[in-house]
């Protein structure tokens, strides 16, 4: 009885050592590990395309007046009230970063990022409020007029953001963005951004 006791105590060890050195080999495995240096670190951030860190949202009144003429007993003149919605996203557009702003250190990453900027200004609605021709309201209403009310409108949804520092939020969620990306790496990583540009339109 006590030989069968101490068979069974040796089987189960022996299977507890193989199944620990399983574990302990797939624990180690080379596989499970990424490569981290300044190529990986640029591709990871590169695959994000675009940056976009702070959206503003907003809603605005547009007016509208065109003077009528004097042969048309002024019935062409034109008045608009328009409300609008839209929003302004800023960020960075990541395919501005090149390989002189990644630095990969034995002991930590450092990231130079590009300057943050407006990626777009994008009108979500516009509802005519008011809109007429005259006194009898007996002409149609010049449909051009809309351009001008988008043209505006985009003009005061910059404004109304830069006022309210998207800029400045963008450049600091934007650091913290791309720290969080390579969180898992268990490497400290420094992220760095210049100075912001200009607070104006995107060009497309």
């Amino acid at each position: 009885m006590r030989k069968l006791l101490i068979v069974l105590l040796l089987m189960l060890l022996c299977t507890a050592g193989w199944l620990y050195r399983d574990r302990l080999f797939h624990a180690y495995d080379d596989t499970a590990y990424r490569v981290v240096n300044q190529d990986s670190v640029l591709a990871q951030i590169r695959e994000l395309n675009r940056l976009e860190s702070t959206a503003f949202y907003f809603d605005t009144v547009i007016r509208t007046e065109k003077q009528g003429n004097w042969y048309a007993l002024w019935q062409d003149s034109e008045k608009g009230i328009f409300v609008v919605k839209g929003n302004a996203v800023a960020g960075i557009d990541l395919k501005r970063l090149t390989e002189n702003q990644v630095s990969v250190l034995s002991d930590r990453i450092i990231i130079q990022l590009p300057p943050v900027q407006v990626l777009s200004v994008q009108l979500e609605h516009i509802e005519v409020y008011d809109w007429r021709t005259g006194t009898f309201n007996i002409l149609k209403a010049d449909p051009a007029v809309l351009n001008t009310v988008q043209t505006q409108a985009k003009q005061q949804l910059l404004q109304q953001a830069c006022a309210n520092g998207i800029l400045q939020h963008a450049r600091e969620l934007s650091r913290e963005q791309i720290k969080n990306l390579f969180a898992l790496t268990q490497i400290p990583v420094s992220v760095y951004s210049g100075a912001a540009e200009e607070c104006r339109m995107p060009v497309r």
